[in-house]
């Protein structure tokens, strides 16, 4: 009978123990919404852009003709010419510390004209929202992968390139350069650019 009576004071002490407190589940730190691409310039429906390794090509989509924005053009030119197309630019910025010298960049959505001495002297196109609105001449754009690409162009891969897995399509100077996700012909082009950019080499 003693057993049974401690026994049940220690069930009812056990019963009135507070529960322990939970801790706190770790908050999670998500990333800010990316804006979607805009693409709402006032020539957006009528007018594509290709990447082109000496600048940018606008193709007026119902006639197939195509005009290009040459690297070597004003600041003021490019600006206008691709707001015409993928609307209001993002942001302005610089760098003084390029491996090219200084430089100054636009960005509209995933593409970034750059700019040295007031001119257009480059553009990167990176894997963001807006970058499926731009390809090359012959359809190579954001997501190719190795394979697909080397179909109908030929593939130069950049040995002990410090950017990771870079490429270019193309020889001499008027090429377009990029770089893969990773090794291997399944491997999706992550980013593409042309002209000079502030990479270090």
């Amino acid at each position: 009978m003693r057993n049974m009576t401690a026994l049940a004071m220690v069930a009812l002490l056990a019963a009135c123990k507070p529960a322990p407190e939970k801790t706190p589940a770790a908050t999670e730190t998500t990333a800010p919404p990316v804006p979607e691409a805009k693409a709402d310039g006032p020539a957006a429906a009528t007018t594509a852009v290709s990447l082109d390794g000496e600048g940018l090509r606008f193709i007026d989509k119902s006639s197939g003709k195509a005009s290009l924005l040459a690297f070597g053009v004003p600041r003021a030119q490019a600006e206008t010419a691709l707001a015409n197309v993928a609307g209001q630019a993002d942001d302005r910025s610089s760098n003084d510390e390029c491996g090219a010298g200084p430089m100054q960049f636009t960005r509209y959505d995933a593409m970034t004209l750059n700019f040295q001495g007031d001119k257009f002297v480059g553009w990167f196109l990176g894997n963001e929202p807006g970058a499926s609105a731009y390809s090359t001449a012959s359809g190579i754009a954001i997501g190719t992968t190795r394979a697909k690409a080397g179909e109908s162009v030929s593939i130069v891969d950049v040995e002990d390139s410090t950017l990771g897995e870079e490429f270019s399509i193309g020889t001499g100077e008027k090429v377009v350069g990029g770089m893969f996700a990773a090794p291997g012909d399944t491997a999706k082009i992550d980013a593409l650019f042309a002209g000079v950019n502030c990479f270090f080499r």
